[in-house]
């Protein structure tokens, strides 16, 4: 049981594992379905009286039609679950690259423009404009310091970027002190 369970929570965990299930349960749902109303053809062939024939068409055509009906419906799902996985992928890399275009805009109270050094924006972590790592790239997004931290991305280890206040080596953490102090 758990490991059926296991299974279940597996397949529904990822979208892709999903779309490919659908496609082929579509696809065989269609195939068998085909296959029953052949097979119903093929019993009332042979039979010469129509009353005779009525039972199978029945049966073997509406159970095949059903089941060529619902293979093209899990055909479609699939489709539009994939076509909307695409598109959250889209969406959240636009909301990404307007973040960071805003943070590239953003101005102080006073009217003058932050005070924060760009960064090159990278798949997990940010780098100084010279970095070796970047060498023959493009589309390269420039960031601030503090937008590359909100978006979790990690200082380089090659070419050392400089780092938020929390992330400088200088700086002591804050500790809570007793009520006393020493005269």
């Amino acid at each position: 049981m758990k490991k059926i369970r296991a299974l279940w929570q597996s397949l529904w965990g990822d979208a892709d594992r999903r779309v490919r299930l659908g496609r082929i349960l579509g696809f065989w749902f269609i195939v068998i379905g085909i296959a029953v109303i052949a097979k119903a053809w093929d019993g009332s062939a042979s039979k010469v009286r129509v009353d005779s024939q009525v039972p199978y068409l029945l049966s073997g055509g509406f159970l095949g039609l059903g089941m060529v009906v619902t293979g093209c419906t899990l055909l479609l799902l699939s489709t539009v679950r994939s076509e909307r996985q695409l598109m959250t992928d889209k969406f959240d890399e636009m909301t990404t690259l307007l973040s960071r275009n805003l943070g590239r805009l953003s101005v102080a109270s006073n009217g003058s423009g932050a005070n924060t050094e760009q960064v090159i924006a990278g798949g997990d972590a940010y780098h100084r404009p010279e970095c070796k790592i970047l060498k023959g790239k493009s589309n390269l997004t420039t960031i601030s310091v503090a937008q590359a931290v909100a978006e979790g991305l990690d200082p380089c280890r090659s070419c050392d970027p400089p780092k938020p206040p929390s992330f400088s080596k200088d700086t002591q953490p804050i500790t809570a002190t007793s009520g006393t102090q020493d005269q």
